[in-house]
């Protein structure tokens, strides 16, 4: 038995060797089409991603500094790109309604992306068509796109494909969105939106929550709030929101964006702050302990305003925003990268 074990682990971690060597000719910056305003970067089939086009010079650009930007020409494209070769092209072209958080599910070979985040238009937010628009991985059609309501005062900003449902973020009310899965991750006909109030997420002036992160099986799910830099434990089931119980040097996770989960490791993107925060949660999720910031200090950091983060092997890629660059500059003539980074 004990030799079996160590054959096993043995080959373990020789394939894991194998892949983190391969890994070290991947290109550690990967170039998106200028004016493309990438937001959320999800993981497809093998090697693939997918990045989702938002309009952020508009969010950002009036609501900070009063420079005004129009909405992005290419808001709700998708870009498809493959972290081996850097290779790329956008599959899905614009909608019109900014895409923000991607999630994957691969039994339907379908992209879920959180719309409608939209921007200041001739001086007033405007909301464009709240809610989640699904995609075909493959071939880039627009499956469905299904809305919560009229978007009066939601601002849907990330989702997460579990086994029964997606979830959503509501960057502006306490609520989890829960679009309805049918078996196999099939949708419905008819889709069926439940609003899921959460007790206990603290709000205050601004944005709150972002991104989420969880298991499989979609009971419990961690939520990070960008302006407190709490982390919440929220029971899908009651809505009950626990912030969790942090230890070591750092315990709140201001500019929290996108989170990336790997077993009990916790990734947590801090878009602003320029920097990953590595948290090692416990099994329930109720505490966790502050490991160390990616990239370590005096280390080089190609991060520009990330805002959302996937893993793949021994490395973690970021979706820079270039956020200044739009903002000061004409967004339609700045590049994006996708850049890659060590666990």
């Amino acid at each position: 038995m004990k030799a079996l074990l160590t054959s096993t682990l043995a080959v373990v971690f020789c394939t894991l060797s194998m892949g983190a060597a391969a890994q070290q000719n991947w290109p550690d910056a990967i170039a998106i089409p200028i004016g493309f305003e990438g937001e959320g970067i999800e993981l497809g089939k093998g090697h693939e991603f997918f990045l989702g086009a938002n309009s952020l010079s508009s969010l950002f650009g009036e609501a900070f500094f009063g420079i005004p930007h129009p909405l992005s020409e290419l808001a709700g494209a998708i870009y498809k790109g493959n972290l081996r070769t850097g290779e790329g092209a956008i599959l899905s072209p614009p909608t019109g309604k900014s895409v923000s958080g991607l999630s994957y599910d691969p039994r339907t070979d379908y992209l879920y992306a959180a719309t409608g985040f939209g921007g200041f238009v001739n001086g007033s937010f405007t909301f464009t068509g709240q809610g989640v628009t699904v995609y075909d991985a493959s071939s880039g059609d627009v499956i469905m796109e299904i809305g919560f309501g009229d978007g009066t005062g939601i601002a849907i900003n990330d989702c997460l494909v579990t086994r029964t449902a997606v979830y959503c973020t509501d960057s502006f009310n306490p609520n989890l969105y829960k679009l309805v899965l049918e078996k196999g991750g099939r949708l419905p006909s008819i889709p069926v939106v439940e609003v899921i109030p959460m007790s206990g997420f603290e709000m205050v002036p601004g944005f709150n929550a972002n991104g989420l992160a969880g298991d499989y099986d979609g009971k419990q799910l961690v939520i990070v709030n960008i302006s407190t830099g709490v982390l919440y434990r929220v029971d899908t089931a009651s809505g009950e929101a626990s912030p969790i119980e942090i230890e070591g040097a750092e315990q709140l996770f201001v500019d929290g964006d996108g989170l990336y989960f790997h077993g009990q490791t916790l990734y947590i993107m801090q878009n602003f702050s320029d920097k990953i925060a590595v948290v090692q949660l416990s099994r329930d999720l109720s505490r966790g302990e502050f490991i160390k910031n990616i990239p370590g200090e005096g280390e080089f950091n190609p991060l520009n305003v990330a805002t959302t983060i996937i893993g793949f092997g021994n490395s973690l890629y970021a979706i820079n925003t270039n956020i200044f660059d739009r903002i000061f500059g004409n967004p339609a003539e700045v590049q994006s990268d996708v850049v890659r980074l060590r666990k």
